[in-house]
């Protein structure tokens, strides 16, 4: 696992500084998906998680995934995987200068989030297709595997709001997204997959 990680960081590192380009990045993000399951088939794991691989954190990507991306990031104009790293670690440069998103700490752990925030406006609904490519990508290696995904309550707890809205604003969207999401695994032909304290 840290290997994994290591490579992963290695790569991330090289990309930002203008040494690769994004389709080593991911095509390499891919290998190390595939690398990373082989080596749980092997050890002989039973539940295989996909959706668990992140280039920072789940939360993020849940909140990418749920069209959650603040207006100052969009305005930069950048491709998907460069909006997201913005997100991640700020953007500075031709398009502008943002900072990144705040970090932090999941519960009472040391682990660091970054807090996804929810713009007065925000149109929360499914427009993403992550999870769902990672899915494809272990099933096509022989792979049922267990998606994984940040709870709807938990993402809602976590998230921090603008003007005078809170998280029960947002309850009805995020159940329509989530809805969408397992209507979109059912279809895929997963009927039962682990949503993280999936709590409305």
């Amino acid at each position: 696992m840290l290997l994994w990680m290591r490579e992963l960081k290695f790569v991330s590192e090289k990309y930002f500084r203008g040494e690769t380009d994004r389709k080593e990045l991911l095509e390499t993000a891919k290998e190390l998906r595939k690398e990373h399951w082989e080596w749980q088939r092997q050890f002989g794991i039973q539940y295989i998680s996909s959706n668990d691989f992140s280039f920072y954190d789940n939360m993020l990507d849940t909140a990418v995934l749920l069209n959650i991306v603040p207006e100052r990031y969009r305005n930069l104009g950048l491709n998907e995987i460069d909006t997201y790293f913005a997100m991640a670690r700020g953007y500075q440069g031709k398009a502008g200068d943002t900072p990144a998103l705040a970090m932090k700490k999941w519960f009472n752990t040391n682990y660091h989030y970054l807090v996804p925030e929810i713009e007065a406006g925000a149109e929360i609904k499914l427009n993403g297709n992550k999870t769902f490519q990672e899915y494809g990508e272990a099933r096509n290696l022989g792979l049922q595997t267990k998606p994984v995904l940040i709870g709807a309550f938990t993402f809602l707890k976590l998230a921090e709001y603008q003007e005078d809205k809170t998280a029960k604003d947002y309850v009805d969207s995020m159940i329509c997204a989530y809805k969408e999401i397992l209507d979109r695994f059912n279809n895929l032909g997963r009927s039962g997959f682990s949503l993280m304290n999936l709590r409305l």
